[in-house]
């Protein structure tokens, strides 16, 4: 087979649909066979982030300290829990997904990490808020179905429950997939209501994907503050903070929530 070309690596189809992972190069991604590419690693690299929508997820960290405990809510190719393990080796998590099928296909193809730091729950997300023991730093909620964002995702009782598991300076990182202006409006307005408006919109070129980043209480710094530590964050993290801020500045306006 020709580097050139991608080619499949594994494919099963079932009454849920189609799943199949991809590899070129050194690049190897998951789909369903939907036009998008669901997750993305760079073999060898576990300190890389390519897709642009897992590394927008971690733009909470311009105003918070670095996690101790996250949890990530759908766990695609379990790629943000690979790039923790490699980047910051002392976080800890739980990744919960309720497909076995995904979830063996993040620790045989994507490197999810086989330490005792990293756990996969195959549950429903919905049960699991229920009954966690445990209190996290960030959540990244990063699920969808048919490229929309469910509406049981953004009912009040399940951002309570969400937010309850938050540590005092914990925040959450939502994954918005909307069709249209008043999909998303929908959604902010649920998340600003539970989260008493400290909420804050990350938009991506070209994606229709809008990352909402919702906090516990205050953020550990503020606006002003964060700006600050952008270059130091962009070395030890290796993400593009100052683009994210910046972008930040024009999607959120003046007295609109955390600015």
């Amino acid at each position: 087979m020709s580097p050139f070309i991608p080619f499949l690596v594994f494919e099963q189809k079932n009454d849920q649909g189609e799943v199949r992972v991809w590899q070129q190069y050194d690049r190897r991604w998951l789909d369903f066979n939907d036009g998008l590419v669901q997750s993305e690693i760079i073999l060898n690299s576990p300190e890389l982030l390519p897709l642009p929508l897992n590394r927008a997820m971690l733009a909470g960290m311009m105003f918070v300290d670095t996690p101790k405990r996250v949890l990530l809510a759908g766990i695609g190719g379990g790629v943000t829990a690979r790039y923790f393990s490699a980047c910051f080796p002392d976080v800890k998590g739980e990744a919960v997904e309720k497909s076995e099928v995904v979830a063996k296909l993040a620790q045989e193809y994507f490197d999810f990490p086989s330490n005792k730091n990293w756990q996969i729950v195959k549950q429903d997300i919905l049960d699991y808020v229920q009954d966690c023991p445990e209190k996290y730093d960030l959540i990244v909620v990063d699920i969808a179905i048919e490229q929309k964002t469910p509406e049981w995702l953004i009912e009040r009782q399940f951002l309570q429950q969400c937010r309850s598991l938050l540590t005092k300076n914990g925040h959450i990182a939502f994954n918005l997939l909307v069709d249209d202006a008043n999909g998303f409006m929908h959604g902010v307005s649920a998340l600003r209501a539970v989260f008493d408006r400290r909420v804050v919109c990350l938009s991506l070129a070209t994606y229709r994907n809008i990352v909402v980043l919702a906090f516990n209480n205050t953020p550990t710094y503020l606006p002003e503050d964060a700006q600050t530590r952008l270059a130091d964050l962009e070395s030890s993290w290796g993400l593009e903070f100052n683009q994210f801020y910046q972008q930040i500045l024009k999607d959120n306006p003046p007295n609109s929530g955390v600015f």
